[in-house]
């Protein structure tokens, strides 16, 4: 299986023996929620999950999820609303006036127009924007619903141009340094600027290693698309929060293009929200999720992201074993499809390209899996963008590199030698040998093509090796 698998931890699978369950399945990468919980709860899942890595003998990214700058409703008693209803929306920390929502963000009273459409809890309640006079608007009730405290508030289409990073998100970096994340992704992303915001807060810092994820949720972020895949490491596609500023309809066809310029950037690229929706309260997925599912492997995906199914919902190993039974099917339709080709040719930009585009292709027609030994990260992930029908055996010193390349697809990474050496890369190929025979990756008589890049030197090596 090449197309990763992540996973959400929170209250249904934030124990020992589901995590165990979830890396022999073929996870590569845990998400927490820093929206959700605190540090305490957040260091059980860590702790969990590393022991767990150390027991299966694996290397998985550990992606911690930055709140952003969500804007919340005040304090209130809750009260249900029918369909036509008018509710006031006013600048306060809490009130005990009926049918009134308090909202102590002054920015979106300033940014609001009367037509704009107001989203609360994700979307659950819809509401018109019917007049604003001052410091007050009054909403127009499009559903049915209850309006509880505390709620995410959204006005479609609009960005607030609040601080990309909050003071709760640095206390969040802090903690992700400390406990050596892999990966920390920004949310409410709007131009590549927010990206550096973050990098050079992680350099002074401390946080180097860290990569960051952009996920692209608002009309800016796919306005600046190109520039924000420049400056990033990774993207999800966040369809959720896309939906609340994009008609429905839309949506199949922004991932597409946020999916096809992350691949020819060489960013890898994760597609998240509702993937297995029905399988919070089911055991079995939908048929239409099914084909959501199979479609977005065959857009060449590099990882697929379960959130509220494994994180809260009652099937959380049943989710995991659907996300890959589904995956491998569809992997093995785009090979007999011939459509990884296609992906290639669209593809190919420079001279590393076409040096990885032939390795590539060299290495399907051996039908010989791909050796490599990295220093960076680097090589292996240019022969990732391309999309390999074989697998890439990525080797390295530093378990943080192995841990970051775990996301991407097709990679196998693995950790050969002692850290605090300095390997050349002959020496650290027969240290990856020793180890793909030694765990049976490698059987006497196999071939494999085996490469590594020297960047300073300019230099590619590529090698065609029997295993004797």
């Amino acid at each position: 299986m090449k197309t990763k698998m992540l996973v959400t931890i929170g209250p249904s699978s934030g124990n020992p023996t589901i995590i165990d369950a979830f890396m022999r399945e073929g996870v590569s990468g845990f998400r927490i929620n820093f929206s959700h919980g605190n540090q305490h709860v957040w260091s059980e899942y860590v702790e969990l999950i590393r022991n767990a890595e150390r027991e299966c003998k694996v290397n998985v990214a550990l992606i911690g999820d930055l709140k952003g700058p969500q804007v919340r409703i005040g304090d209130f008693k809750s009260f249900r609303i029918m369909k036509g209803d008018f509710v006031r929306l006013i600048l306060s920390d809490k009130t005990d006036e009926d049918k009134t929502i308090p909202i102590n963000n002054r920015r979106v009273l300033e940014v609001l127009d009367i037509g704009d459409l107001v989203l609360l809890d994700d979307g659950k309640i819809r509401l018109h924007v019917y007049d604003i006079k001052g410091e007050e608007a009054t909403l127009l009730a499009l559903n049915d619903g209850m309006i509880s405290s505390k709620k995410t508030l959204i006005i479609s289409g609009k960005d607030l141009d609040l601080p990309v990073i909050t003071q709760y998100d640095i206390k969040c970096i802090e903690y992700a340094i400390e406990k050596e994340f892999t990966y920390l992704a920004l949310s409410y992303v709007r131009t590549a600027r927010d990206i550096a915001t973050l990098r050079e807060l992680l350099d002074k810092k401390g946080g180097s290693d860290i990569g960051i994820i952009a996920k692209i949720e608002t009309r800016k972020a796919i306005h600046d698309l190109s520039s924000i895949l420049r400056e990033v490491d990774a993207c999800i596609v966040a369809r959720g929060d896309l939906g609340m500023h994009y008609n429905l309809e839309e949506i199949p066809i922004l991932q597409e293009r946020i999916i096809y310029e992350a691949i020819e950037k060489g960013r890898p690229v994760i597609v998240a929200t509702q993937l297995l929706e029905s399988m919070m309260t089911k055991p079995q997925p939908t048929r239409s999720e099914i084909v959501d599912i199979m479609s977005t492997v065959r857009d060449h995906v590099d990882a697929l992201l379960l959130t509220g199914e494994t994180a809260i919902g009652e099937y959380p190993i049943e989710a995991v074993k659907w996300l890959k039974r589904v995956i491998n099917k569809a992997e093995e339709l785009a090979i007999k499809e011939g459509s990884f080709l296609r992906a290639r040719q669209e593809n190919v930009i420079d001279v590393k390209d076409k040096f990885a585009r032939g390795l590539v292709l060299m290495a399907e027609s051996l039908n010989s899996k791909i050796v490599v030994y990295t220093k960076t990260g680097f090589m292996p992930s240019r022969l990732s963008r391309l999309r390999p029908k074989v697998m890439i055996l990525a080797g390295t010193s530093k378990k943080a590199i192995a841990q970051r390349l775990s996301i991407y697809y097709g990679i196998k990474a693995f950790v050969v030698g002692r850290s605090d050496q300095d390997y050349d890369y002959e020496q650290g190929l027969e240290l990856l040998y020793e180890k793909l025979i030694r765990d049976g990756m490698l059987n006497l008589g196999d071939t494999v093509l085996q490469t590594y890049g020297k960047k300073e030197e300019v230099l590619y090596i590529v090698k065609i090796v029997y295993v004797i």
